[in-house]
This record gives structure tokens, sequence and C-alpha cells, in this order.
């Protein structure tokens, strides 16, 4: 068959050819479909399996992410826990030393055992403040040493300067009892302007709700600090274990608080004992200067004092 004869054939055959071309394409395309969905089918189980993997996979990090945050220490609520009236019993002193947790120690000054505390809390590193007895409106201070309502700027200054050169590492001061002396706008100015001269912070135990520190801190631009929670001021450990509820819910509200417990309280040591472990994992217990150190926006404030 030449040249010629073949295109007759296929000019003579065209709607036949082209019949043919298109059933054999539909063919093709038919078989393709066809191992397709064989492979699917065969293979659908195991990608929907490798999905759910990957999903429960997820699920089980981000479920761990929530359960564990020490992964992110930022994300912890911060504990600020203080231990009051330091200096009468080294006893005590050591069974809350072995606690595992940043504990802020506050030293009475000037008590029989005051000086031995001190340095035995810094021979390990723990972190101290000044206890400062200040008259009470209830009863005289019990401690010899103490702020009185009669004294004038110059006794108050000489005081804290006397108290803070006994005891050098200590920065922050807070007071023990002293609820006349804290509801007294103009001695608490005299106080914190002492303290700010000397790069030293107040920090209010909050024994009356009549207290002024927080408003003359305000007006002189000195910040100031307050306690949220008394551990023990029902000393049991019913009452001290609901406290320290609520103090766990502050802490996660605000993502601060600030406790305050007493070094003579055995049932505190023994909650927070038993607690010191569940508190660290979830909770990072911090120095108080962490506080102060943070950026203070009313700080111009004091500068503007200075300036008058």
């Amino acid at each position: 068959m030449n040249i010629e004869n073949i295109s007759i054939f296929l000019v003579k055959n065209k709607i036949k050819i082209t019949i043919l071309v298109i059933l054999i394409t539909a063919f093709m395309a038919l078989i393709l479909l066809f191992s397709s969905l064989v492979y699917i089918r065969q293979n659908a189980k195991k990608l929907n399996v490798s999905f759910k993997e990957k999903l429960e996979r997820i699920r089980k990090e981000n479920l761990m992410k929530n359960k564990n945050p020490l992964n992110n220490n930022s994300l912890k609520p911060e504990f600020y826990l203080i231990i009051d009236d330091v200096g009468y019993d080294n006893f005590m002193l050591e069974e809350f030393m072995k606690i595992d947790l940043n504990i802020n120690f506050a030293i009475i000054p000037f008590l029989p055992k005051s000086l031995q505390s001190y340095q035995k809390l810094i021979s390990q590193d723990k972190i101290i403040m000044l206890h400062f007895p200040m008259q009470s409106k209830h009863k005289n201070s019990i401690e010899k040493f103490h702020i009185n309502i009669n004294d004038n700027e110059l006794a108050i200054r000489t005081k804290i300067g006397k108290a803070f050169k006994e005891y050098p590492n200590t920065k922050i001061m807070n007071n023990h009892m002293g609820s006349l002396i804290t509801s007294n706008e103009d001695i608490m100015k005299i106080i914190l302007i002492k303290l700010k001269e000397d790069n030293r912070y107040f920090f209010d135990s909050l024994t009356t709700k009549e207290s002024m520190s927080g408003k003359a801190g305000k007006n002189l631009g000195i910040r100031v600090e307050q306690r949220d929670i008394f551990l023990d001021n029902e000393n049991n450990e019913k009452a001290i274990i609901k406290e320290l509820e609520r103090a766990k819910q502050i802490a996660r509200m605000k993502g601060v608080v600030k406790v305050i417990g007493h070094i003579w309280s055995k049932n505190t040591l023994k909650i927070l004992k038993q607690e010191s472990e569940n508190l660290k994992q979830e909770f990072e217990f911090k120095n108080l200067l962490n506080l102060y150190e943070k950026e203070d926006n009313n700080e111009s404030a004091w500068d503007r004092n200075l300036m008058r």
C-alpha cells in the first residue's frame, strides 16, 4: 500500500478513525481512574491513621504544656512569701530554712538572737528583710527598740539608720505591728523619704485598713508594696490551708501575690513543708526586691518633689 492509497483510506474512514481514537482515549482514562481509586482505597486507612496520629500528638503536646508551665517560668504567677518575727527562735528558723522555697526572712532588729539569725541566713544565701517594730494602736510595742508616735523626725531617721547599719544586707523594711504609725501620713513620709535616700524600700504588712503608707508613697513618688494575705492570723491548720488557697487564687488571677507567715507558727511550718513541691510546680517564689526593681512609673514624682 503506497502513500496515495493510505491517504485515500484515511479520508474515507476519517469518522471511524476519530471514533476509535476517542474510544481508546476514554478506555485509557477509565483504566487510570480505576487504578487511582484502587490506590486511594488501599491507602486511605493509612492516611487517615497518620492524620489522626498527628492530631493526637499535637493534642498531647498542648496538654503537657498546659499541665507543666515549668517550660516557661515567665508564665508562672509570682509568689512572694515573707516569714516575719525572725530573731526569737533559732530552732524554728532552721526548720523554715529547710523548706525548698525562696522565702523572704524578716528579722526583728536588736533581739538577743537577731544578729546570730542574720549571720546564719547570710551564710546560706537566704533572702533577708528588716522587720521593724512600730507602735500599735492597741498596745505598746513589746520590743524596746521601735518607732514611737512621739518620736520626732531626727529620732525616726536615726533609728532606721542604726538598724540598717547593724544588718547591712537588708534592702527592705516592713512593719512589725505598727498600726498607729502606718496610719499617720506625716510619719510615713519621714520613713519613706529616709528609706529612699538610703536606696531602701518599705513593705506594708498592712496591720490596719487605715494605713497611709500607700497614699504617702504615691504623693512622694515612692513605690510601696503591701501584703495580700496573712497565713496564720488564726493559728490552726484548717485556717492556714484556707488562707493559702486564697493566696493561690489571687496569684492565679493577678499574676502575683504577697503573703506573710510567722516563724513561731508550727502549723505554718507544717503546711508549707507539705505543700512546697506542689507550690513550686505552679508558682515562682521570688525575692521581694524584684517588685521594687521593676520599672516604677511614679519615680518621676519623687524627682519633682526634690526639685521643689
